[in-house]
């Protein structure tokens, strides 16, 4: 599996190459990364009070989220709900209308409905804001394609959503924020150095605290002295800088997808992919036995399968009976995919600290990738310390919505 294999020197390359394509996008030119401000320029200070909601929508779950800051350890009130694959490419008004009734639901079960409560909005995906509340969707990734939603304000679709329902008329989307920023300022109200918030779950994506200075958008025009950017890193490589690191079968995976050409680095990286770039490499190695190219063709190989097979003892939970050959294959070529995309994670990280200028901080970190895989996280925080950079990974579970609502509180 030596194709997987990234030295150290070429992850400081890739590193570098990523300051400058943040560099740019600061400045506003051509580059891969969007760069977003997100107007968050104030971090929770741990003081604030009230009754805040959050609708949290990532991808392939979204959550709505009743948060009650009494200026201690908040509240949590959490539902979790599940989006049909069909929804992915029904209407934008058909998407909205569903996160609506879902919200409504849940004010009614908690005895809220029709109450004045303001929400925080997570959007975790790539969108223009020109404030705090408003933002306009760039384009879909991680597999969504719903129609009449690209260059529409996102918060007023969810609040006329939200109108049409007697339960959620009342609501207010006071906050719109990607899930990466929601979980830095989470984190931030644990560790008050946390300068980062990474997802590595579904997609990948970072958030990181800049000086407006830096920012062409915003420098000059407010007073300021930091804001909270929105990388949208996964779609680093469009520019080639990951040209020498694709191998056969990423060409084939990004071929195959809804984006062709876009978002390279989380199709190298993140759970929706790496699933089936382990079965594309199992089908193609001519060491593949046939009770486990029987067993994973017409199969679906996710994160958490690929997780549970960088451990040998696990694969045959999933493969049971296959021979050891097989046992061992599987094991290698998810470590390898695995290894690879942890590298890759760390390096991204090491681009944040230095554009930073190299000073220490806690990057908080959500995203079922990090957290539940077998490997991920530790890989990561050892790639973190070969590259001598003094950034501590800190979990943030259920940052992103958590954040929102605060996000909400200090509106």
């Amino acid at each position: 599996m030596g194709k997987f294999l990234v030295n150290k020197e070429r992850l400081e390359k890739l590193s570098e190459d990523m300051v400058s394509e943040m560099t740019l996008g600061l400045a506003e030119k051509e580059s891969s990364l969007l760069m977003i401000p997100t107007y968050i320029y104030n971090l929770p200070s741990g003081k604030e009070t009230g009754t805040y909601l959050a609708l949290d929508f990532g991808g392939s779950t979204f959550r709505v989220i009743l948060v009650k800051l009494t200026g201690g350890e908040p509240v949590v009130q959490c539902e979790i709900d599940y989006l049909d694959n069909e929804m992915k490419s029904a209407s934008g008004e058909k998407l909205f209308n569903s996160l609506a009734q879902v919200v409504a639901r849940f004010l009614q079960k908690e005895d809220l409905a029709g109450q004045e409560i303001p929400l925080g909005f997570t959007f975790s995906f790539p969108m223009a804001q020109q404030s705090l509340s408003e933002g306009t969707l760039v384009k879909w990734t991680k597999g969504f394609d719903c129609s009449d939603v690209i260059d529409r304000n996102v918060a007023d679709l969810l609040t006329n959503a939200l109108s049409k329902i007697e339960a959620t008329k009342n609501v207010k989307v006071v906050a719109l924020a990607n899930d990466t920023a929601g979980t830095q300022v989470a984190g931030s109200l644990k560790y008050p150095n946390c300068h980062c918030g990474i997802i590595l779950g579904t997609g990948t994506n970072a958030a990181y605290t800049e000086r407006v200075e830096n920012v062409k958008k915003l420098a000059g025009k407010c007073s300021e002295e930091q804001v909270v950017i929105n990388m949208e890193w996964g779609n680093f490589g469009e520019r080639g800088h990951l040209a020498d690191l694709v191998t056969e079968h990423d060409g084939a995976l990004d071929k195959s997808s809804t984006n062709p050409g876009k978002q390279l680095y989380e199709k190298m990286i993140s759970g929706m992919y790496i699933g089936d770039l382990v079965k594309l490499e199992l089908l193609s190695d001519a060491r593949c036995g046939e009770a486990l190219r029987t067993a994973i063709t017409g199969a679906t190989l996710d994160g958490r399968l690929v997780s549970d097979c960088c451990t040998v003892g696990s694969v045959t939970k999933h493969f049971p009976g296959i021979p050891d050959s097989d046992v061992k294959l599987i094991h290698e070529v998810s470590t390898a995919v695995s290894d690879r995309a942890a590298m890759l994670a760390a390096a991204g990280v090491v681009a944040i600290w230095k554009k930073r200028g190299r000073v220490p901080f806690v990057a908080a970190v959500d995203g079922s990738v990090f957290i539940k895989h077998a490997n991920f996280a530790t890989k990561m925080r050892e790639t973190l310390a070969e590259m001598g950079c003094n950034v501590t990974l800190e979990v943030a579970t259920d940052g992103s919505g958590l954040g929102s609502a605060l996000i909400a509180a200090t509106a």
